[in-house]
């Protein structure tokens, strides 16, 4: 039974979500891609905060790839847009070694949603992006409060 509730919880919870991102205009796999990251790299609120940020801080990444490559490649060449990824990412490395900030997987994820969203990088369209992840990971944590209040009610 208790598998039972737990995957109803689940359908009635991504029903939703498609739900909310269809009525919003939101990008529903922004939204399943950060529930996700909710799972795989965070799992309790502090992890998942940091996870957060540096997803935000990979699409601002994106964004400094995007502009400083194309800014170099019209003036010197092609080749120069892909010398300005490696020195970006070459630092992306180094911020991923600091004590707080150190998931190289979410910078990456978060430079993934902005690629993969192919907009203008307008402070709409961040915040947009970021308010799509920011309810995609509180989609996975009342996932998991849900699961874990069913999980209780039926061990007692």
């Amino acid at each position: 039974m208790k598998s039972l509730i737990q995957a109803l919880i689940l359908g009635v919870m991504a029903a939703l979500a498609t739900y909310l991102t269809f009525s919003t205009k939101m990008p529903t796999w922004v939204l399943f891609l950060a529930w996700t990251s909710y799972f795989l790299l965070g799992g309790n609120i502090k992890s998942c905060v940091l996870t957060f940020i540096q997803q935000v801080l990979g699409i601002l990444i994106a964004i400094v790839i995007i502009y400083c490559g194309n800014s170099l490649a019209q003036s010197l060449g092609s080749l120069w847009f892909h010398c300005s990824v490696t020195v970006i990412m070459f630092g992306v490395f180094y911020l991923s070694k600091l004590r707080v900030l150190n998931n190289l997987s979410a910078y990456f994820l978060g430079m993934i949603v902005w690629f993969g969203l192919g907009v203008n990088p307008t402070l709409g369209e961040i915040f947009e992006a970021s308010i799509s992840l920011l309810i995609g990971y509180s989609f996975g944590f009342t996932n998991e409060f849900l699961n874990n209040k069913t999980a209780k009610r039926f061990s007692q």
